[in-house]
């Protein structure tokens, strides 16, 4: 009986390689399900890191995000942080695999004010993920990211942004897997119900160039996120965020929802607690695309603020 043939991108033992490789697909989809209450997003549609004013460290969200937005202290940060997670699908073709990993993550932010209704963000990162069933899926990735975001006077709790961020992803030999240049374009607001809980709904379109050319994509996707403060310690924030992701190369569509939720304690002013529950879907026009993921995990953070 004659071999049926795989779909280009995929090799005999059925791993998915180029754009849809394991190492590419999970730290995208890694960097897409955190959820976060500040103001401008990174080239996924995420917001980007908080600043001392927007960090929701008593309860009034509504006073701090809303009401002063215009009075908020720019801040150079430095924050480290480790977690375990589980993964009931490692991202193969040919059925799931689950899995756990570890990630350390480090970066360093500065979001200087540059005029009255004017802010930029300067950001570099770093994080290393290791598995435990999967090591051949092991990689690391550095980064960087600058950004505008405008806030008008007469539009209030809305910012227009433009940013560029950088990746490059390596694997667990040291080879590149992955060099990522995406810019992106977009607006979002932020709605204050109470003095402890709000949302921020936004739209982003994203424009990437990559090598290798396979993984390269553009993207339109929407965010709509919610942040509630139960006490002075603890707050929870939950994102869901559709779009679809149309590849250069191969023509190929994909529709991707993400859901998550995050609950964070801070346990001092410098560092918490975190737990996390994530669920993705994709269906694209070439089936072999489509999967499932469903991730959760536990973690400690450190965030020094200057």
């Amino acid at each position: 009986m004659a071999e049926i043939p795989l779909p280009v991108g995929v090799t005999s033992d059925g791993m998915l390689l180029a754009h849809n490789s394991a190492a590419i697909e999970q730290s995208r989809l890694y960097r897409e399900a955190v959820p976060s209450t500040s103001v401008g997003v990174d080239a996924n549609g995420t917001a980007i890191a908080e600043t001392e004013a927007t960090a929701a460290d008593d309860d009034s969200f509504g006073t701090q995000k809303i009401l002063k937005s215009e009075e908020r202290v720019r801040v150079f940060a430095l924050t480290a942080g480790s977690s375990l997670v589980y993964t009931d699908n490692a991202l193969t073709r040919r059925g799931e695999r689950a899995d756990t990993f570890a990630v350390v993550d480090v970066a360093a932010n500065w979001s200087p004010r540059i005029g009255q209704d004017l802010e930029a963000s300067f950001g570099l990162r770093a994080s290393m993920f290791r598995y435990h069933k999967t090591p051949d899926f092991d990689f690391q990735n550095l980064g960087f990211g600058a950004g505008l975001a405008w806030n008008p006077p007469s539009w209030r709790g809305t910012s227009l942004f433009a940013r560029y961020d950088f990746t490059e992803l390596f694997g667990g030999d040291g080879h590149q897997i992955l060099m990522d240049h995406n810019l992106t374009l977009g607006v979002q607001k932020s709605v204050a119900l109470g003095r402890s809980h709000g949302f921020t709904i936004g739209l982003a379109g994203v424009a990437g160039l990559s090598d290798p050319g396979a993984a390269q994509r553009s993207q339109i996707g929407a965010f709509l996120g919610y942040h509630l403060q139960l006490t002075r310690a603890l707050g929870a924030d939950f994102l869901y965020r559709p779009a679809v992701h149309f590849y250069t190369d191969s023509g190929r569509i994909d529709a991707n929802q993400i859901l998550s939720w995050n609950l964070r304690y801070r346990f001092t002013d410098w560092a918490e607690l975190n737990a996390s529950f994530g669920y993705g879907f994709n269906r694209s026009d070439s089936s072999v695309f489509d999967y499932n993921v469903l991730t959760t995990g536990v973690g400690l953070g450190v965030n020094v603020r200057f």
